[in-house]
């Protein structure tokens, strides 16, 4: 069994790699509301990969449908900086990352898009505007634990895939072999890359969420729904997800717009985003 002083003594001692620094300092740079298009193509400039991926997608079917974008200035100004800098962000912890030393990192990476893409849409369906760029990055990161105990703990890892495997779910393995789940070592990992406190709690609360807590229960919500058609084992692939037994799915589509959502429409949508989550991850993957 680990504790959480064991967890970030071997992310200490396997280096795992920090953001990096464009990264650290365009989330900086988008808080302050002071913050100019300028400013953000001058913090890009100085990583000509990170911008050729914006580039990419900025140019891919989740943001091209008013036409191409030729350069970063009207990526900028057509996605906009809390766009800009959490697409930034996602393809730099899946370059950061890449994945542990036994996951399908491809696989993993897919999900998670996908959990972040559909997070952003729900967040748009329940009317909170607001939240949607941090229920995209929330919904990336939310599984970003699994490679952290997959990299400090990789012997110990391997029981827990191959309990997964025969049948398990992830977070069961997972307690069983290491006393310590990924959604608390993603909590830890995203505490130690200095994210704020709220996307480390979302991280940490997204398999057991409080009623009144409404991105934790989002991000459960689209966790199991995008699992449903990107299994992460064997029992995902019988996981049935009905709505109306789903406690997280009250809690974020309460009251009346519950009763008038069309659910085929919105299952639908989950479809459209695996397949962006798709082409996502294979932009970012590349060097």
């Amino acid at each position: 069994m680990i504790s959480p002083e064991q967890l970030i003594s071997r992310l200490k001692a396997k280096s795992l790699p920090s953001l990096p620094l464009t990264v650290v300092a365009l989330g900086e740079a988008v808080q302050d509301e002071r913050c100019t298009v300028d400013r953000i193509l001058g913090i890009l400039s100085k990583d000509p990969s990170l911008s050729a991926t914006l580039l990419r997608l900025a140019n891919s079917p989740l943001y091209a449908s008013e036409g191409s974008v030729m350069d970063l200035r009207t990526a900028v100004l057509r996605l906009g900086f809390d766009a800009m800098a959490n697409l930034g962000t996602g393809a730099a912890v899946i370059k950061t990352l890449r994945g542990g030393t036994h996951l399908d990192a491809v696989k993993l990476w897919q999900h998670s898009v996908a959990v972040g893409l559909t997070a952003k849409g729900v967040c748009v369906l329940a009317k909170r505007y607001g939240q949607a760029e941090t229920a995209f990055l929330t919904g990336l990161l939310h599984d970003i634990g699994k490679i952290a105990l997959d990299t400090c703990f990789p012997e110990a890892y391997t029981t827990v895939l191959q309990k997964v495997a025969a049948g398990a779910f992830f977070v069961d393995a997972e307690h069983e072999v290491l006393g310590m789940d990924h959604a608390t070592a993603g909590s830890i990992l995203a505490a130690d890359w200095s994210f704020p406190q709220a996307i480390v709690e979302v991280i940490r609360d997204h398999h057991a969420p409080k009623p009144e807590d409404f991105l934790p229960n989002l991000i459960h919500m689209c966790d199991l729904l995008v699992r449903t058609r990107i299994p992460m084992g064997p029992a995902d692939e019988h996981m049935m997800v009905s709505f109306d037994d789903l406690p997280a799915f009250k809690a974020v589509l309460a009251g009346s717009l519950a009763k008038d959502l069309d659910v085929e429409r919105m299952t639908f949508s989950i479809d459209d985003e695996v397949d962006h989550a798709l082409a996502f991850v294979e932009m970012a993957f590349q060097a």
